[in-house]
């Protein structure tokens, strides 16, 4: 019966093939008289579909998913095993559009090594309410990480009410994978006994748990165990301390502060910066001053220690609870508040600063003049002056450098008077002062002054204070050095760097300006090999032209090292705004430092260009190697993810969002180093920005751009997280999932989120991965990756 039914289904499969056309009525028929063969026609029919062309092959799955049921299931089950891939797919295509079988077969697929365990998932998924949560559990442990990911991913679409007892019970188990699956899965159910279930995995060993647990909590309302959480603050896993700050700023338990106590006197740094975030978002006055209550009796440095961090770390919230303790009945608490406020530098407390000049506590007066110093801001400099001419000894000397700090010419006059006075330590400071607040205009008769002081005295202290001030002047102001300034400015006008710690961006900007005005304005485009740039920079080549600027190649004369200058076309540096917001983002941007990112030297003004001074690195782009519409091979496709991943997330930290991932800014050199370039770039427009500025130019690249970036909304993290998706989908696919029509249709694309799947235009490509990149290009932000560090670990999972 086999034999003759081979026969006649060869026959007609053959004239199927003849016909060309399989939806001729002729061919109709065959199909037909095919499928009444039953299950004797099966193996032809998978032989066939493997040359098949899709129309074929979707009549003969038509027959497949008629002729499946028990007996005939174990046939088809061969073709996942010496199917080609063409038949694996047809295999899978109909054992998913049928139910006549038993699909714990399915399950049983799963344990053989030789089928094909990609296709049995997606068969798996298709059927999944076939299926109960315990029954794939039982099976989810058994498997591959890439399987049990799958598995575990079925199971929490699965997931309901019913199921949570089933799932909290094996929240304990060996299988560290399987438990971040459910703990993942878990974190879908708002219930307490959900929660407590979580919070028993906070003192787990495995840090990999500890991050799950807290990531799940944070999802979740209701109350938690705060003491418990903030303990993790001390964790020694900086990204178990990152989620436990999310939980517990979430919780708003009103007793938070007595258990972040601890964890500001912490010896660490970083648990001492845990805590911080977690004033910077709950903490009230009130709170603060408790802190401060509490440890005023500890040993000084731990004082010291929660202070600092205080300071250097308090945010805004920080800042205004701070400004208000500097009143408290309380001495200690109002002095460290001055001591705060000395570290923040911030701008807003200056009023509240110059009242407490005038504290009866000398201390918290003292400090208040430090901290004024600090900032330097003029509002501070008519109080100051004031107290120059007081009987305020102790205070004096504050006064004096607070000045010389701000550097006011008004202040010069009541300091020279101070030169009169008795106390060593005035005269010293007043000389040292002095030095910092003359002009060229009253360097002679300041030169005078210190020097009358110095030749008057029998103090060496005194003395030596007024020969030194007397030679730095002359280094600034004798003629010869004012000749050789002169000299100087008229042979080439110096680089200006524009990345000053300290100083208003808008006077630096306003005199490079000025200076500009004054010499010949640099010709970029017509620099010759061996040219030299403010008597330091060779140029050697030209690398390249973008929208933003010109990038030419060049040699530091002075430190003997190629870098590259980039300097910016006028429709970018003529417009003010976008100047200083670049400004304020290359401060931090140059301090990244990461193997995976292109180091950012300076911000410089030459000859009436703006130029960014950067790292070196011959490579060529990674879009150099997405050609052909191929895809990249998969492993080094996932590294390069990865890598991307990983200084992205340094920059997160340091708290740059990039604006405009895309293949032309990441290098990539022959040893296969990654490297990111052209932070601040995109970033300088502010948020809410219109992207089609009235200069012309596209902030971001539309290919790559989030949705919330194209429609002007607030941009944060997660925008870099969907270009680096929009990137891993290009080249795990070969072609970007929107490239069709102008920019606008394709900006529209991206807002609208209906790309092909990854999977449907790479069928080979592994689900896991396919789901990573589509989670990644969520177009709402909050369905993405949450940082980059969870991006990268699901790659690394992936890899």
């Amino acid at each position: 019966m086999s034999f003759f039914s081979d026969l006649k289904a060869e026959r007609l499969i053959g004239e199927i093939r003849a016909l060309g056309d399989p939806l001729h009525p002729d061919a109709q028929k065959a199909f037909q008289r095919l499928a009444k063969i039953g299950a004797g026609a099966i193996p032809k029919i998978l032989d066939a579909v493997s040359v098949a062309d899709k129309r074929e092959t979707a009549s003969y799955v038509e027959i497949l998913a008629q002729l499946v049921d028990n007996k005939t299931f174990p046939i088809l089950a061969q073709g996942l095993v010496d199917g080609s891939p063409r038949t694996i797919a047809a295999v899978g295509w109909a054992l998913t559009a049928s139910t006549n079988y038993n699909a714990s077969m399915l399950i049983d697929l799963l344990g053989r090594e030789e089928v094909s365990k990609s296709a049995v998932i997606e068969i798996i998924a298709a059927q999944k309410n076939r299926f109960t949560v315990r029954e794939l559990l039982q099976h989810a442990y058994n498997q591959e990480s890439n399987e049990k990911a799958a598995l575990f991913r079925i199971i929490g679409e699965l997931a309901d009410a019913s199921t949570v007892g089933e799932l909290t019970s094996r929240i304990d188990g060996k299988d560290t994978t399987a438990r971040m699956h459910i703990i993942g899965i878990l974190s879908r159910f708002n219930r307490p006994e959900v929660s407590a279930a979580l919070q028993t995995q906070l003192k787990d060993p495995n840090k990999l748990i500890r991050q799950a647990a807290l990531n799940a909590l944070s999802k979740m309302d209701g109350p938690v165990n705060t003491a418990l959480v903030c303990q993790m603050l001390r964790d020694p896993d900086l990204e178990v301390q990152n989620r436990a700050i999310d939980v517990v700023v979430r919780a708003k338990d009103p007793d938070t502060m007595k258990y972040l106590v601890e964890v500001l006197k912490d010896e660490n740094e970083y648990a001492r910066r845990a805590g911080v975030e977690v004033l910077n978002h709950l903490g009230t006055a009130r709170d603060i001053k408790h802190l401060l209550q509490v440890i005023k009796d500890d040993d000084w440095w731990v004082r010291t220690r929660a202070a600092d961090a205080l300071g250097k770390i308090g945010g805004p919230r920080v800042v205004d609870a701070v400004i208000e303790l500097i009143k408290d009945e309380d001495e200690e608490v109002r002095r460290a508040a001055i001591e705060i406020l000395n570290q923040t530098k911030d701008e807003r407390a200056v009023n509240f600063l110059l009242e407490a000049t005038r504290d009866k506590d000398w201390w918290v007066s003292e400090r208040a003049i430090d901290a004024l110093g600090e900032i330097g801001s003029k509002r501070a400099v008519p109080v100051l002056i004031e107290l120059l001419a007081s009987d305020n000894t102790r205070s004096l000397p504050a006064a004096i450098r607070a000045l010389g700090k701000i550097g006011d010419i008004k202040a010069i006059e009541p300091m020279i008077k101070l030169l009169d006075r008795p106390e060593k330590e005035i005269k010293v400071e007043a000389i040292n002062a002095l030095v910092r607040l003359t002009d060229d205009k009253r360097a002679d008769s300041v030169r005078n002054y210190i020097q009358s002081v110095g030749s008057t005295t029998s103090d060496q202290t005194i003395m030596q204070a007024a020969v030194h001030a007397v030679e730095e002047l002359d280094n600034k102001y004798s003629s010869t050095a004012i000749a050789a300034q002169a000299k100087a400015s008229r042979m080439a006008e110096p680089a200006r760097t524009l990345l000053i710690e300290k100083g208003d961006v808008d006077q630096v900007i306003k005199k490079a300006e000025e200076s500009a005005a004054t010499s010949q304005k640099l010709d970029v485009a017509a620099l010759k090999p061996g040219e030299i740039l403010e008597g330091r920079y060779k140029f050697i080549e030209k690398i390249g032209k973008g929208a933003f600027g010109t990038v030419v190649l060049v040699e530091d004369t002075v430190v003997e090292e190629r870098l590259i200058l980039k300097f910016l076309n006028p429709n970018v540096s003529q417009d003010e705004e976008m100047m200083k917001r670049f400004v304020h983002e290359l401060r931090y941007s140059r301090k990244i430092t990461h193997r995976n990112v292109i180091r950012i030297y300076d911000f410089l003004f030459m000859r009436g260009n703006y130029a960014i001074s950067m790292e070196y690195f011959p490579s060529h782009t990674l879009g150099a190697e997405i050609v052909n519409e191929k895809p990249l091979d998969l492993k080094r496709a996932v590294q390069y993810g990865i890598d991307i991943a990983t200084g992205m997330s340094v920059a997160h930290q340091a708290g740059i969002v990039h604006r405009d991932l895309k293949p032309a800014n990441v290098l990539i050199n022959n040893e296969h180093l990654l490297k990111i370039v052209d932070f601040g770039v995109a970033a300088a427009h502010k948020e809410g920005d219109t992207q089609l500025t009235k200069t012309g130019y596209v902030i971001g690249s539309p290919k790559y751009m989030a949705p919330e970036q194209i429609l002007g909304k607030k941009v944060d993290e997660r925008a870099d997280i969907y270009s680096l998706g929009v990137i891993l989908y290009e080249m795990v696919t070969g072609v970007p999932p929107y490239s069709r029509g102008d920019h606008m249709s394709v900006m529209y694309q991206h807002v609208q989120g209906k790309a092909k799947s990854p999977l449907e235009v790479n069928p080979s490509l592994p689900r896991p991965l396919a789901d990573i990149v589509v989670q990644a290009m969520a177009v709402d932000k909050a369905k993405r990756f949450q940082s980059m560090d969870e991006m990268r670990a699901a790659l690394e999972r992936a890899l």
